[in-house]
């Protein structure tokens, strides 16, 4: 009797779901944060429902303390394996592994043979997440285990990086994802801090071919920040709710698509556009029959090496051929797979990456792959191949374009980029605001401290409305220069009048020294009116016109311009500094 009333109910409860493998596989998806395209679905565990163990960390917790472990972590595994059913092809499914599990022989002989029994759903599409800490606590060890699961088929991801950052470790590894814990991205909309951080981890990876999942995004301006800065994929609740049933259709996927930073561009020319479809083989394809490819055709100067239609490699003809024509280069390699002879870290670019940034990554290479071409990647999958030649040409062409299209006082985009810029707005159905800003009282200053000291004030201007939005706004605002006095920004409803209000704020303070002590003092200079009689004119203010698609349709950036007037003379009415916004509803 005794026996029966110190029986742990705790510990039943963790035997019995053990021994009736009732662990339930929960599966959130992982989404593109450049096209909204799902890329797979983590696969997370709870316990029964409504039992004391339901909820993962006390579960294993639980399993923890009793040595059970890899018992909990076998039916995890096992459980979710069954389930690879409903997974399309070429999506991928991530998988945690408990790290005291994780050097467990027994374990992996069984995660091996669980592995085995894969029919329909293929091994190269299992991700194993494994954490930071653990690499950063013993790296021989680490090494050991990465071995055993590549040698499986799957790829690895390096989860929760943020605790402990260590370049070393992740950049030696053959990672093919890194997952930013939560940390991290909670609040990153409001933290200037992380927002560099992050920045940082993102410009490390594309540096070193790894592709960044933000965890834990709980709401739209975490997803819009995520977004601006270039991160790859996301997850969170924001997201998708972790569910028993695979869902591939999510109404985030159009937001993405429509907010994602393809469109940024300056130049407004992503690398998709210069694509050309070259030749490819496969991974298992004779170093001879490349040979017999290149020299059958003279203008075939690289071929593309796929597998499962994801570029893995590269060969440029003029290496192969060099390389054949060592000492013992042909008898080495003509008869065998092109994976030894191939470049196994050539420059792949996703479509939608403007074409400045392409054209600085590939600049950084090393001498010896600078001028290779660049492999363009759509959804990961094979695309086609630009040269170095025809994205310089392309390049300096958009450049001069550019130029021309700058104001040549402030180096503003002018009246075409602002244009194209509304236009896309609309285009793809994003709510935007727009911002008419000018000067009041400027033309008499002008008049009465001269050109030189008006254009002083017009530089100033310019850098005062790039210094807020940057401060601000978000990543893909843009700052224009219509001409003259006037200005343009265009933003999301969200900013417009924090933005208005620091321009107005910072501008009041800093004009002043534009004008000489006893003008400050006075608080207006003596100029000729438009009927030329003297008056007093008041120091230069700043008006601010503010017009938004969010609560009206606006169809044309003409539209726009003609809204922004009619707000533009009910604002220059006022005294001083002012902002206002357009509160009509169509």
């Amino acid at each position: 009797m005794n026996n029966v009333s110190n029986r742990d109910p705790i510990l039943e409860s963790l035997k019995e779901i053990i021994r009736t493998k009732n662990i339930r596989i929960l599966f959130q998806p992982i989404i593109s944060l450049k096209d909204g395209v799902l890329l797979g679905y983590e696969a997370l565990t709870e316990g029964p429902e409504g039992n004391i163990l339901e909820n993962s960390t006390k579960l294993f917790s639980v399993a923890r303390k009793y040595g059970l472990v890899s018992d909990v972590e076998n039916i995890c595994r096992k459980n979710t394996l069954l389930k690879t059913e409903g997974i399309k092809e070429k999506q991928k499914l991530f998988i945690n592994i408990d790290p005291d599990t994780l050097f467990n022989q027994g374990f992996l002989r069984k995660f091996k043979d669980n592995f085995d029994d894969l029919v329909l759903f293929s091994k190269k599409n299992i991700v194993i997440e494994l954490t930071e800490k653990l690499a950063v606590k013993d790296q021989e060890l680490f090494k050991t285990l990465l071995d055993f699961y590549t040698g499986q088929g799957c790829k690895i991801a390096i989860d929760n990086l943020g605790a402990e950052l260590n370049a070393r470790t992740i950049s030696s590894a053959c990672y093919g994802y890194i997952k930013v814990d939560q940390c991290l991205i909670h609040g990153i909309d409001n933290d200037q801090l992380k927002l560099s951080l992050l920045e940082g981890i993102v410009k490390f990876a594309q540096k070193i071919d790894l592709k960044v999942i933000a965890e834990g995004i709980e709401s739209e301006e975490e997803l819009k920040i995520l977004i601006d800065i270039g991160i790859d994929y996301g997850q969170g609740h924001f997201i998708a709710e972790p569910a028993e049933n695979l869902v591939s259709d999510l109404d985030i996927s159009q937001y993405i698509n429509n907010n994602s930073v393809k469109n940024n561009s300056l130049v407004g020319v992503v690398i998709g556009e210069l694509v050309k479809r070259q030749v490819s083989v496969s991974l298992d394809t004779k170093t001879n029959k490349v040979v017999e490819m290149f020299e059958g055709n003279d203008d075939l100067q690289e071929i593309v090496v796929l597998e499962d239609e994801m570029p893995v490699g590269l060969l440029m003809k003029n290496k192969i051929f060099s390389r054949l024509g060592t000492r013992y280069g042909y008898s080495v390699f003509i008869d065998r797979s092109v994976n030894l002879i191939m470049d196994k870290n050539p420059l792949i670019i996703d479509a939608n990456t403007a074409i400045e940034k392409v054209s600085a990554e590939a600049m950084i290479r090393d001498v010896d792959n600078v001028y290779d071409c660049i492999i363009v990647t759509k959804d990961d999958k094979y695309l086609g191949v630009v040269s170095i030649k025809n994205l310089l040409d392309k390049f300096s062409k958009l450049k001069i374009e550019h130029a021309k299209n700058l104001n040549p006082l402030t180096n503003l985009p002018g009246n075409m980029m602002i244009e194209r810029e509304v236009t896309e707005r609309i285009s793809n159905d994003k709510v935007f605001s727009v911002l008419y800003i000018d000067l009041d009282n400027f033309k008499a200053y002008n008049d009465y401290y001269g050109y030189k000291k008006g254009d002083e004030v017009i530089g100033y201007t310019a850098e005062l409305l790039k210094e807020v939005v940057m401060h601000v706004g978000n990543k893909g605002d843009f700052v224009g220069h219509i001409g003259g006095d006037d200005f343009v920004i265009v933003t999301d409803p969200q900013k417009d009048e924090l933005i208005s209000q620091s321009i107005i704020d910072i501008f009041d303070l800093e004009i002043k020294k534009f004008f000489n002590e006893k003008d400050r003092k006075q608080g207006y200079i003596m100029t000729k009116n438009r009927q030329g009689n003297i008056c007093k004119t008041p120091l230069v203010s700043i008006s601010i016109a503010i017009v938004s698609n969010k609560d009206r349709e606006i169809c044309s950036h003409l539209k726009v311009s003609d809204i922004a007037a009619e707000v533009k003379k009910r604002v220059k009415k006022m005294d001083g500094s002012n902002y206002q916004l357009d509160l009509r509803r169509s």
